[in-house]
């Protein structure tokens, strides 16, 4: 039985022996394979610092193509991103000229708000319909003024809205044909004003606050001159005056401070000629004036 068991015994170390040799072998094969794959890894991401192509698709799990990186034939550089349905919905890209675009599209892959730099630097913003049609576009002027357009669907401005180079605000109002026909604002003088024109977009009528907190509605000529004229003073006396062709008042119809109501013809310098007034007292009179505007002559006299 001693003897089996120690040829049993060297049987079996020989075989661990066996078995030793061969793992070890096995682990050193994979040790240099694993050595080579290292080397290699690093080999390759020392050389991979760029890569060049026309376009570059990066898809889902599904295989649909989520975002694109591409060159088209003009030479416009974009970046575009789909949905599931493969619509493009968001893209970035910019021009050979240098004009960045960022472009929002809708569920049926229309593009419906776009915002821009043009060649020049200024930015813009535009809006669209259902189909397609600019309907509200806000941009800077290359001066620096903003500027809002509202459009109609054939594309003409109806409504404007920004701000003048000296800091004063507007609002236009236009026809059909694009002409303005209404523009509230400020004046020159930054106090409020509200213009009505005609078809040739020539003010006709002019709404507007005077620098005493006073209004007054003028009507003007095709000359642009004023040729009638409504307004109040500052102590709330209301006054009418007439003009001729040039804009020179020749009539003057109101109330005076003292409360007598008054009628005033002048002459073609629009120096005050004939009065005729009902004085408080309850009298009425007329008097002629001269060109200092001094009286020459009175009736009743006394």
């Amino acid at each position: 039985m001693a003897t089996l068991t120690l040829d049993s015994l060297a049987a079996r170390l020989d075989e661990l022996e066996h078995q030793n040799i061969w793992l070890k072998r096995t682990l050193g094969a994979l040790l240099a394979i694993l050595g080579i794959a290292a080397a290699a890894g690093a080999s390759l991401q020392d050389r991979v610092k760029e890569i060049k192509t026309e376009r570059l698709v990066l898809m889902d799990r599904v295989g649909s193509p989520r975002a694109e990186l591409s060159v088209d034939l003009d030479g416009k550089a974009a970046l575009s991103f789909f949905d599931k349905d493969q619509k493009p919905r968001l893209s970035l890209s910019t021009r050979p000229v240098g004009t960045p675009t960022i472009a929002l599209d809708d569920q049926m892959g229309r593009t419906r708000a776009t915002l821009a730099v043009d060649a020049f630097g200024p930015p813009s913003l535009s809006l669209t319909d259902p189909d397609g049609r600019p309907r509200l576009e806000a941009r800077v002027l290359p001066a620096g003024m903003p500027e809002l357009n509202i459009l109609a669907r054939d594309g003409v401005v109806r409504c404007a809205s920004g701000m003048k180079a000296d800091g004063r605000t507007f609002l236009e109002m236009r026809d059909p044909a694009g002409v303005t026909r209404s523009v509230f604002g400020l004046s020159q003088d930054h106090l409020p004003i509200l213009e009505f024109h005609d078809s040739q977009d020539r003010a006709k009528l002019v709404l507007n606050m005077k620098a005493d907190d006073t209004p007054k509605l003028v009507l003007l000529n095709k000359s642009r001159n004023g040729g009638f004229a409504f307004g109040l003073t500052p102590g709330g006396e209301p006054g009418i005056l007439l003009a001729d062709g040039s804009g020179r008042q020749r009539v003057g119809l109101g109330i005076r401070a003292d409360g007598a109501p008054s009628l005033v013809l002048t002459d073609s310098k629009g120096k005050p000629r004939l009065e005729v007034a009902v004085e408080p007292s309850g009298t009425a009179r007329l008097t002629a004036l001269d060109a200092e505007g001094k009286p020459q002559a009175q009736w009743p006299s006394h």
